[in-house]
Protein backbone atom coordinates (compact mmCIF):
# COMPACT_ATOMS: atom_id res chain seq x y z
CA UNK A 1 0.00 0.00 0.00
CA UNK A 2 2.80 2.41 0.94
CA UNK A 3 4.57 1.68 -2.36
CA UNK A 4 1.38 2.51 -4.34
CA UNK A 5 1.04 5.86 -2.57
CA UNK A 6 4.68 6.74 -3.32
CA UNK A 7 4.26 5.81 -7.01
CA UNK A 8 1.05 7.85 -7.23
CA UNK A 9 2.89 10.81 -5.70
CA UNK A 10 5.65 10.62 -8.32
CA UNK A 11 3.07 10.39 -11.13
CA UNK A 12 1.22 13.46 -9.84
CA UNK A 13 4.44 15.45 -9.40
CA UNK A 14 5.57 14.48 -12.90
CA UNK A 15 2.30 15.59 -14.45
CA UNK A 16 2.43 18.90 -12.57
CA UNK A 17 5.98 19.51 -13.82
CA UNK A 18 4.74 19.11 -17.39
CA UNK A 19 1.71 21.39 -16.94
CA UNK A 20 1.54 24.12 -19.56
CA UNK A 21 1.94 27.73 -18.54
CA UNK A 22 -1.37 29.46 -19.16
CA UNK A 23 -0.82 32.99 -20.49
CA UNK A 24 -4.59 33.70 -20.54
CA UNK A 25 -4.69 35.85 -17.37
CA UNK A 26 -1.85 38.02 -18.69
CA UNK A 27 -3.25 38.34 -22.24
CA UNK A 28 -6.96 38.57 -21.35
CA UNK A 29 -7.11 42.38 -21.86
CA UNK A 30 -6.66 41.68 -25.59
CA UNK A 31 -10.22 40.38 -25.61
CA UNK A 32 -11.58 43.80 -24.66
CA UNK A 33 -10.81 46.24 -27.42
CA UNK A 34 -7.28 45.02 -28.11
CA UNK A 35 -5.91 46.30 -24.82
CA UNK A 36 -2.74 44.32 -24.45
CA UNK A 37 0.20 44.32 -22.08
CA UNK A 38 3.76 45.13 -23.06
CA UNK A 39 5.61 41.84 -22.44
CA UNK A 40 8.97 43.63 -22.51
CA UNK A 41 8.14 45.47 -19.26
CA UNK A 42 7.57 43.80 -15.89
CA UNK A 43 6.73 40.35 -17.23
CA UNK A 44 5.83 38.14 -14.24
CA UNK A 45 8.25 35.30 -13.45
CA UNK A 46 5.55 32.68 -14.11
CA UNK A 47 5.57 33.69 -17.79
CA UNK A 48 9.33 34.20 -18.03
CA UNK A 49 9.77 30.55 -17.04
CA UNK A 50 7.88 29.42 -20.16
CA UNK A 51 10.12 31.37 -22.56
CA UNK A 52 12.50 29.07 -24.44
CA UNK A 53 14.26 31.94 -26.22
CA UNK A 54 14.11 35.69 -26.68
CA UNK A 55 15.20 37.57 -29.79
CA UNK A 56 15.30 41.37 -30.14
CA UNK A 57 15.67 42.95 -33.57
CA UNK A 58 15.97 46.70 -34.17
CA UNK A 59 15.11 47.88 -37.67
CA UNK A 60 16.36 51.37 -38.50
CA UNK A 61 15.34 51.19 -42.19
CA UNK A 62 12.23 53.34 -41.70
CA UNK A 63 13.42 55.23 -38.62
CA UNK A 64 11.70 58.46 -37.60
CA UNK A 65 13.86 60.90 -35.65
CA UNK A 66 16.34 58.07 -35.14
CA UNK A 67 13.68 55.85 -33.59
CA UNK A 68 13.28 52.57 -35.48
CA UNK A 69 11.09 49.56 -34.91
CA UNK A 70 12.01 47.09 -32.19
CA UNK A 71 10.62 43.58 -32.55
CA UNK A 72 10.86 41.36 -29.48
CA UNK A 73 10.07 37.70 -30.13
CA UNK A 74 9.52 35.16 -27.37
CA UNK A 75 9.56 31.52 -28.46
CA UNK A 76 7.61 29.59 -25.86
CA UNK A 77 7.81 26.10 -24.44
CA UNK A 78 4.72 24.29 -23.20
CA UNK A 79 2.45 27.35 -23.15
CA UNK A 80 -1.23 28.04 -23.84
CA UNK A 81 -3.46 31.08 -24.23
CA UNK A 82 -7.24 31.07 -24.25
CA UNK A 83 -7.16 27.25 -24.15
CA UNK A 84 -5.01 26.92 -27.29
CA UNK A 85 -1.34 25.88 -27.63
CA UNK A 86 0.73 29.08 -27.88
CA UNK A 87 4.08 28.86 -29.71
CA UNK A 88 5.36 32.42 -29.92
CA UNK A 89 4.65 36.01 -28.90
CA UNK A 90 5.92 38.94 -30.93
CA UNK A 91 5.84 42.53 -29.68
CA UNK A 92 6.59 45.37 -32.08
CA UNK A 93 7.30 48.90 -30.83
CA UNK A 94 7.63 51.70 -33.35
CA UNK A 95 7.80 55.48 -33.14
CA UNK A 96 4.09 56.02 -32.39
CA UNK A 97 2.72 52.52 -32.89
CA UNK A 98 2.94 49.09 -31.41
CA UNK A 99 1.40 45.66 -31.86
CA UNK A 100 1.24 42.28 -30.19
CA UNK A 101 0.98 39.06 -32.18
CA UNK A 102 0.28 35.62 -30.75
CA UNK A 103 1.23 32.54 -32.79
CA UNK A 104 -0.65 29.30 -32.27
CA UNK A 105 0.01 25.65 -33.07
CA UNK A 106 -2.92 25.31 -35.49
CA UNK A 107 -6.00 27.18 -36.75
CA UNK A 108 -8.32 26.06 -33.92
CA UNK A 109 -7.69 29.47 -32.31
CA UNK A 110 -10.09 31.02 -34.86
CA UNK A 111 -13.01 29.70 -32.76
CA UNK A 112 -12.02 32.40 -30.23
CA UNK A 113 -13.01 35.30 -32.52
CA UNK A 114 -16.50 35.89 -30.99
CA UNK A 115 -14.88 36.36 -27.56
CA UNK A 116 -12.79 39.33 -28.78
CA UNK A 117 -14.93 42.46 -28.43
CA UNK A 118 -14.81 45.71 -30.35
CA UNK A 119 -13.52 48.58 -28.18
CA UNK A 120 -16.20 50.76 -26.61
CA UNK A 121 -15.37 54.46 -26.35
CA UNK A 122 -15.84 56.48 -23.19
CA UNK A 123 -18.60 59.10 -23.32
CA UNK A 124 -15.98 61.84 -23.59
CA UNK A 125 -14.04 60.06 -26.36
CA UNK A 126 -16.85 58.99 -28.71
CA UNK A 127 -16.49 61.86 -31.20
CA UNK A 128 -15.01 60.51 -34.43
CA UNK A 129 -15.33 56.90 -33.24
CA UNK A 130 -16.63 54.42 -35.80
CA UNK A 131 -16.30 50.75 -36.68
CA UNK A 132 -14.83 50.35 -40.16
CA UNK A 133 -14.90 46.53 -40.24
CA UNK A 134 -16.11 43.81 -37.87
CA UNK A 135 -16.26 40.22 -39.12
CA UNK A 136 -14.92 36.69 -38.48
CA UNK A 137 -11.39 37.80 -39.36
CA UNK A 138 -11.30 40.67 -36.86
CA UNK A 139 -12.13 44.35 -36.76
CA UNK A 140 -10.85 47.80 -37.60
CA UNK A 141 -12.05 50.72 -35.50
CA UNK A 142 -11.27 54.39 -35.99
CA UNK A 143 -11.24 56.04 -32.57
CA UNK A 144 -11.01 59.55 -33.99
CA UNK A 145 -7.21 59.64 -33.85
CA UNK A 146 -5.85 56.12 -34.49
CA UNK A 147 -7.09 52.84 -35.88
CA UNK A 148 -7.38 49.85 -33.59
CA UNK A 149 -6.97 46.59 -35.49
CA UNK A 150 -7.66 42.99 -34.48
CA UNK A 151 -6.77 40.36 -37.06
CA UNK A 152 -7.22 36.59 -36.92
CA UNK A 153 -4.76 35.34 -39.54
CA UNK A 154 -5.25 31.67 -40.52
CA UNK A 155 -2.17 31.61 -42.77
CA UNK A 156 0.15 32.83 -40.02
CA UNK A 157 -1.88 31.01 -37.33
CA UNK A 158 -1.91 34.21 -35.33
CA UNK A 159 -3.94 36.88 -33.61
CA UNK A 160 -2.61 40.41 -33.92
CA UNK A 161 -3.70 43.51 -32.06
CA UNK A 162 -2.37 46.79 -33.39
Amino acid sequence: MKKAVVILGFVLLGSMANAATDWTPYLKPMMTGCNYPNPTEKLPKLYKDSIASKKVKVDQANAIDGYGETITTYTLKNATAFGQPLLKIEYLQGYEWRSLELYFKDTKFTALRPKFKVPIPDENESEGYHVIKNNSEGYTVDDGMWEIILKFDKKRKSIICA
